[in-house]
């Protein structure tokens, strides 16, 4: 049977999703293909169709998570002023959240950074220098003189907090959210200093 290019890319686009919001809750080693293509509701077989393995699919998600982010999402509105910086930092600090349709890249589990895998570190590498790349732009229209600093910091500083969080039971884990939320707003503030601030 033929399918047209339309319905191909539709089904490479279930599959990605699918395995974006299972290596993102999950990381690279606890996710299946069995599990990837039983949540996009597809066969092993059209699977091989589009990827050749797990790595390069994981490859894959991790550009569409990071293309199809939160950050992504709203560059234009935060430029706009109607999104702002302290917003980003609460949700994306705000990891276990149910976003069905654009996880999150800053709840991939950090061991994914030091994978025995070259193409899955070099593919979290990748999402990460993404991740810092949006949020210095997003500093640099702010006028912040340290832009790609600031937004290095602050990315390492959220995926910690994040991968820290996922070990503490509550209430010690809203707790330990807030009190970082308010170090990285703090912080994101004082690099803006001569600029509009964060808050709003």
């Amino acid at each position: 049977m033929s399918y047209t290019p339309r319905h191909k890319e539709q089904t490479r686009q279930r599959i990605l999703q699918a395995a974006a919001k299972l290596f993102c809750s999950n990381g690279f080693d606890r996710v299946t293909l069995t599990q990837i293509m039983k949540k996009a509701n597809m066969t092993h077989g059209a699977f091989y169709a589009h990827f050749s393995g797990k790595s390069s699919l994981y490859e894959a998600a991790m550009q569409f998570a990071t293309s199809n982010g939160f950050w992504a999402r709203n560059d234009k509105q935060t430029e706009n002023n109607e999104t702002h910086l302290k917003a980003l930092v609460t949700r994306y600090l705000s990891w276990s959240r149910s976003d069905k349709e654009h996880p999150s890249p800053l709840e991939f589990l950090v061991t994914d950074a030091a994978h025995k895998e070259e193409k899955v570190r070099q593919a979290y590498q990748a999402c990460f220098d993404s991740l810092v790349d949006r949020l210095a732009g997003i500093l640099k229209k702010r006028g912040s003189q340290e832009a790609e600093a600031l937004a290095e910091e602050t990315v390492v500083s959220l995926v910690g907090t994040v991968a820290i969080a996922r070990s503490f039971a509550q209430p010690l884990q809203s707790d330990f959210l807030k009190r970082a939320q308010e170090r990285i707003v703090n912080r994101l503030n004082s690099g803006l200093k001569n600029s509009e601030p964060v808050e709003g």
